[in-house]
């Protein structure tokens, strides 16, 4: 698993696979790329931009997921992927050629952006779809899901008013008695991430509806069959305002190997 693909690599370095992984196969005098080496560095470099992602608090969950809306990681996790497994390979290849401290600008301008990038995400100059956004509302992740209709929460336009603590909420669909289109199925709700649930039954809909502190949620119909099935949950993160996440931007240019 990684953000990045390898078809990702020729928009940041032409022919990357093929000068870095090429090897020349005498019988059928054609280049073969090691792609079993090449998706090891794929993968070391994701582990690295998770690690990096895993101390900025308002991203609730690392490995970072697709976008509920396009289906795809957000696009500066993959050209931070990749850009970072380029830097990596090419301080690999050419160390001894140049030293650490000796490397080519255009060598080290790989590494840079790797900084750059994890300094926009943690000054939140770039926002994910599953952040908890600077209002304190976040946006809504899913758990276990077989219905077809979408969950929402107010993330974009609404403004956590408590004062105490993030909390961690799950709703769940808890009751489809009545039928599982949405405004017959039945939500339960939890204020700790799913380890005890409120014992109020609501029904879903699709207008907004009221939780707590300024947090509301609502569902949209989708497709055709169940909307809604008996034991779908969802959670999303609230973080009061006064609690953010503080950094100084970094000013490292490269960084060693590692």
């Amino acid at each position: 698993m990684a953000y990045a693909t390898f078809a990702d690599f020729e928009r940041y370095l032409e022919k990357f696979g093929t000068r870095y992984y090429g090897v020349f196969d005498e019988p059928t005098g054609v280049v073969v790329i090691g792609t079993t080496a090449w998706q090891a560095d794929v993968d070391a470099a994701f582990d690295r931009v998770n690690n990096m992602l895993d101390s900025i608090s308002r991203i609730p969950i690392i490995p970072v997921g697709t976008s509920v809306r396009t289906g795809n990681y957000n696009p500066y996790l993959v050209e931070w992927n990749t850009v970072d497994a380029i830097y990596h390979k090419l301080v690999a290849r050419h160390v001894t050629e140049f030293g650490l401290n000796g490397l080519p600008q255009w060598i080290q301008d790989f590494g840079s952006r790797s900084i750059q990038i994890y300094d926009n995400l943690l000054n939140e100059k770039i926002i994910l779809d599953t952040d908890t956004s600077f209002r304190g509302i976040g946006y809504p992740i899913k758990g276990s899901v077989v219905g077809n209709g979408t969950f929402f929460s107010n993330w974009d336009s609404g403004y956590y008013r408590a004062s105490d603590f993030p909390k961690t909420y799950r709703f769940k669909i808890s009751a489809t008695t009545e039928g599982n289109a949405i405004g017959q199925a039945k939500y339960q709700t939890s204020e700790d991430d799913g380890y005890s649930w409120l014992p109020d039954e609501t029904p879903t809909g699709t207008s907004w509806i009221d939780v707590a502190d300024g947090l509301t949620i609502r569902w949209q119909p989708y497709g055709t069959g169940n909307q809604c099935n008996l034991g779908d949950w969802w959670k999303i993160t609230c973080k009061p305002v006064s609690i953010r996440a503080t950094g100084q931007p970094s000013k490292v240019k490269t960084f060693p190997r590692g």
